[in-house]
């Protein structure tokens, strides 16, 4: 207990300093806790007690005696007094639990307001879902990185849970719709990494609509750089030969008849979702932010690009296997 007292004597309070005072009074005066206790009329037990800080505050009846037998002149009685004080000021200053409950109840009603928030992006996401295929692809990125500072905005405020997954849900819509633009410019390399946010963002929500979405997005850069990748092929001498059969010659090359009717460019992107009633198609998955009634809309997006990327060679030859969205994503990069 001593080494308590001489290591705290920096910021050793009047509580502390009290029991070391009356045993360093009591060895000025020579007197023993035994010959203190019989002149004071107390227990030499509790004498004792007197210079031990873990005993608390004592009476102030005993402090008066003792400060009289060693003659402290109220030096004693002074410093239990401000042992008191400085004990109420201590529990006056520590929480209360009801103003404690007040300022939680508070803090979750100020997060509410963040919901003001995602529903105003909510519907800037969902306005330019619409308008996406009317603006031209400098506008639409534009628009899509003005909206994604609202959104590293948002990830940098407290939110409740459910604001969370809405606001992961917006956030992968709009890396989504953001690689859509990028490849209407052959930036396919941005547009492997926009695609790629949007996988994490799928993963942290969970959400099947939202996988749906990035793995359509997805095969629309894989065709992308299929045509690239099969217009580069047509350049070459014995490119051809060469060419393994995923990928595409070029937009001319044979003719029709050489392989058939020609599918429906959209009808060759369709994946097979495994469902519990096997009817389940991608466009019942794709699902636009806030639970807007617009996923032809979305699919559309995808759809019609990849249409303009298929060729004649890539319909006919070209199976697509299972992409469901039980299945893991493969970023394309």
């Amino acid at each position: 207990m001593r080494q308590r007292s001489r290591g705290r004597q920096g910021t050793a309070t009047a509580e502390d300093l009290l029991p070391a005072e009356i045993r360093r009074r009591r060895c000025e005066r020579v007197l023993s806790r035994d010959e203190l206790a019989r002149r004071t009329g107390y227990s030499r037990q509790y004498i004792s007690q007197l210079e031990q800080p873990s005993r608390g505050i004592p009476s102030r009846p005993v402090i008066a005696a003792v400060d009289v037998m060693l003659e402290a002149g109220g030096a004693l009685i002074d410093l239990r007094e401000a042992a008191v004080a400085a004990r109420a000021e201590r529990l006056r200053r520590s929480p209360d639990p009801e103003w404690e409950s007040r300022r939680r109840v508070s803090a979750l009603l100020d997060q509410r307001r963040s919901d003001h928030k995602l529903n105003y992006l909510d519907r800037l996401v969902a306005d330019l879902i619409v308008k996406a295929d009317l603006l031209d692809p400098p506008d639409v990125t534009a628009r899509i990185l003005a909206q994604q500072s609202v959104v590293d905005n948002l990830l940098r405020t407290p939110l409740l849970p459910h604001q969370q997954f809405r606001l992961f849900m917006l956030a992968g819509h709009l890396a989504g719709l953001l690689a859509i633009s990028l490849v209407d410019v052959d930036e396919l390399v941005g547009a492997s990494t926009c695609c790629l946010e949007a996988a994490v963002f799928t993963e942290l929500t969970g959400h099947e609509g939202l996988r749906a979405w990035t793995l359509a997005v997805h095969e629309l850069i894989d065709a992308a750089a299929a045509r690239g990748c099969s217009a580069n092929a047509g350049r070459q001498p014995q490119a051809a030969d060469r060419a393994p059969p995923s990928l595409a010659p070029p937009v001319g090359a044979g003719s029709p008849a050489e392989h058939g009717p020609q599918p429906d460019g959209s009808a060759a992107f369709e994946p097979a979702i495994p469902g519990g009633d096997g009817d389940a198609s991608l466009d019942e998955m794709l699902i636009a932010p806030g639970g807007r009634d617009t996923p032809p809309r979305l699919i559309a997006l995808v759809k019609g690009r990849i249409a303009r990327f298929a060729t004649a060679n890539a319909n006919a030859h070209r199976t697509v296997p299972p992409a469901g969205i039980s299945h893991a994503f493969q970023p394309p990069v």
